[in-house]
């Protein structure tokens, strides 16, 4: 009966995630016989109906699965255990394995939805990301534990056949010098370092010392090229947002250095940010050179503040005592690891730095991302739904979207 339906699904899109929980397989189940409201052209009427179609597949086959396991459970003698044979049979095994094959395509079909609707400013198909580490409490020990956390994400990108390039590196004589910054380049790269995003937590005793030390390193992950084009929406050069002055330049140049307003000052009203320039002779050059210099500061401006806005969050998150918004903790003491966001604990820490353990970790948390996305996009879907049924006077005006 699906041998024609089956026979597309030839080409599958490979996640980390290759199965639905129950709870999706029952959202789905439910998609099957829901009335399907025709949505304007601008709304994803025609991905929704081809992904209700999948879900009819899938239930179809499940349910000539569970008819194949009852009757192979009534003919099974006590000869032969009934898992054994259930093993060797080949209807079975082909629809087991064609359950699968459409699984693998309603992921497919439901993380492309995720990009086109639920969220478009996502970071999935990103090829290059930029890393830093950023030594917080503990002085030099927090510096040497970022050191300790850079080989690590080093040795997992040699794992993972990840390019990188080392852009700064931390000094332990110079006080200022606290961070160490990477870019690293490779396919689905932003999905495994995303959930690295963080404060990571080191305990132990300091050679120096007797008593156990707290130190913490800030990893901060983000897609720089997406993250530029939203800077640069934000740098608003309306004629309302800036200030324009000019004035005589001062200082040694000639005769005419004082007599023309040469000197060229840009005020960006929103951010009080100004720069003042008078390196030529013209009014023109100087003020393209002023404008240029302007949109370098407001880029790092809107840089650090987002930087700092990630920091500050987890700051607060961290004196929460969630454990779900703690990163990991490395404890010396015990020779483990803790990963508060999978639950999961490890023992050896150097061998974790090797990166092997790490990428073990990092499935884990891939899968979570993944489930969630899954989560993320079949409750955007099912609200779209109930929306465009309520009558024009009754729908409310409250934006359903839901971001990452």
């Amino acid at each position: 009966m699906f041998k024609k339906i089956l026979s597309i699904f030839k080409v599958l899109y490979r996640t980390h995630v290759t199965y639905l929980k129950s709870e999706q397989k029952k959202l789905l189940y439910e998609l099957c016989k829901k009335e399907i409201p025709r949505i304007d052209e601008n709304k994803p009427y025609s991905e929704i109906i081809k992904l209700q179609k999948y879900a009819q597949v899938l239930y179809s086959l499940n349910e000539e699965l569970d008819i194949y396991q009852q009757l192979l459970k009534e003919i099974t003698d006590s000869k032969e255990s009934y898992e054994e044979r259930l093993k060797k049979n080949e209807d079975i095994n082909q629809l087991n394995c064609n359950i699968e094959n459409v699984t693998n395509l309603i992921i497919e079909n439901i993380i492309l939805f995720y990009k086109s609707y639920v969220n478009k400013d996502h970071h999935l198909d990103a090829t290059e990301i930029k890393m830093e580490i950023t030594a917080g409490v503990g002085g030099l020990e927090a510096k040497m534990f970022a050191k300790e956390l850079f080989h690590m994400y080093e040795n997992f990108c040699k794992v993972r056949n990840y390019e990188y390039e080392i852009k700064n590196t931390i000094n332990d004589e110079a006080k200022e010098n606290k961070n160490i910054v990477l870019y690293i380049r490779g396919n689905n790269v932003y999905e495994d370092f995303y959930q690295e995003n963080g404060i990571h937590r080191v305990q132990r005793i300091p050679i120096n010392s007797n008593k156990v030390q707290t130190s913490t390193s800030v990893v901060f992950i983000c897609d720089e090229k997406k993250q530029k084009d939203n800077i640069i929406k934000k740098i608003n050069f309306s004629k309302h947002d800036l200030l324009i002055e000019t004035k005589r330049s001062g200082g040694a140049g000639g005769q005419s250095v004082n007599k023309n307003e040469t000197c060229v000052k840009i005020l960006h009203k929103p951010t009080n940010i100004f720069v003042e320039v008078q390196k030529t002779s013209s009014q023109i050059q100087n003020k393209n050179i002023a404008m240029q210099l302007l949109k370098d500061k407001l880029y790092n401006y809107y840089y650090q503040l987002e930087k700092n806005n990630f920091i500050k969050d987890k700051k607060n998150q961290k004196q929460s005592a969630d454990r779900s918004h703690k990163i990991r903790t490395y404890n010396f003491l015990h020779n483990v690891i803790i990963d508060h966001i999978t639950n999961t604990q490890y023992s050896g820490i150097q061998n974790f730095f090797k990166g092997d353990m790490l990428t073990q970790l990092i499935y884990k948390k891939k899968i979570l991302y993944y489930q969630n996305i899954i989560d993320q996009t079949l409750q955007y879907i099912f609200s779209l739904m109930d929306y465009q049924k309520k009558p024009p006077n009754t729908l409310s005006q409250k934006n359903n979207k839901i971001n990452k």
